[in-house]
């Protein structure tokens, strides 16, 4: 058994299933001359791919906790301020949860939510996403509490600026990192049922390096189980050979209750 959300095999583990999957072809081996023609390349290109479109317990973590506020930002700004600051040190982000922010009684009075019995105590809310164009009114707003944010490029944007100081997390997935000078040790950061998926994705990128149009086409086909499974679940387009795969999150909270709030975005 694995330890939940850790890692238990290598990109080496996995080749005999994306050789198998290719039907022992013999050009599906680690002794190609081209590095690119190679199964574990395969493999971690199907890893780049899947871990940046899809959430896995083994790559979310949390960044350090940041002190945003008057003048602390990228040059000296207000409300812009770099990515790196957020997450720790050699990380890239993939996916995010909304950054999140904390305020006392008194900051939480000041941006008019109801406090009741508190006193003296820190509460963390969650931000909400604007698109660039939508956060411009805002970031030219002073001495606010900044609930609203952006990413642009190297740097996140929050409107309103700041008018104290506020400390700020933020939850986030990082990038499939891989040994490059030994891909084949390199560990993979999928949960268990998710391996032959990747296998899958490394035999049909084999599939079409080695021109083998047919088998790329079956492959993929295989990938993606039965339609019909995908539509009745509401997962239409993930990948599952017989039905769409579950996340861990969907797992934990399949036998709780779900609190939505509608709203609607100028942009």
């Amino acid at each position: 058994m694995n330890n939940p959300g850790s890692p238990t095999v290598t990109i080496a583990d996995l080749i005999p299933k994306v050789q198998a999957a290719l039907q022992n072809n013999p050009n599906a081996n680690e002794k190609q001359l081209n590095p690119e023609m190679r199964p574990s390349a395969w493999l971690r290109d199907s890893l780049r791919e899947i871990t940046a479109n899809y959430p896995f317990e083994e790559l979310r973590t949390t960044g350090p906790l940041v002190t945003i506020g008057p003048g602390l930002g990228y040059q000296g700004s207000n409300y812009a301020y770099l990515v790196s600051f957020f997450i720790n040190p050699a990380d890239d982000v993939t996916l995010m949860e909304d950054p999140v922010i904390f305020l006392n009684s008194n900051q939480a009075q000041a941006a008019g939510i109801s406090v009741f019995n508190v006193t003296g105590s820190t509460v963390g809310y969650s931000m909400d996403y604007l698109t660039p164009k939508a956060i411009q009114p805002l970031l030219f707003i002073q001495g606010g509490v900044p609930f609203k944010y952006t990413r642009y490029g190297t740097q996140f944007w929050f409107g309103s600026q700041p008018g104290t100081n506020f400390n700020v997390y933020l939850p986030y997935q990082i990038r499939h990192q891989f040994v490059d000078t030994d891909l084949k040790s390199s560990p993979v950061f999928v949960p268990p049922d998710w391996f032959d998926i990747v296998a899958y994705a490394a035999a049909e990128r084999g599939a079409i390096a080695n021109r083998w149009n047919e088998q790329a086409n079956f492959i993929h086909s295989t990938l993606y189980g039965d339609p019909a499974s995908q539509m009745k679940d509401g997962q239409l387009a993930r990948p599952g050979l017989i039905a769409a795969r579950v996340f861990q999150m969907e797992r934990d909270r399949r036998l709780s209750t779900v609190q939505m709030t509608p709203f609607a975005s100028r942009y």
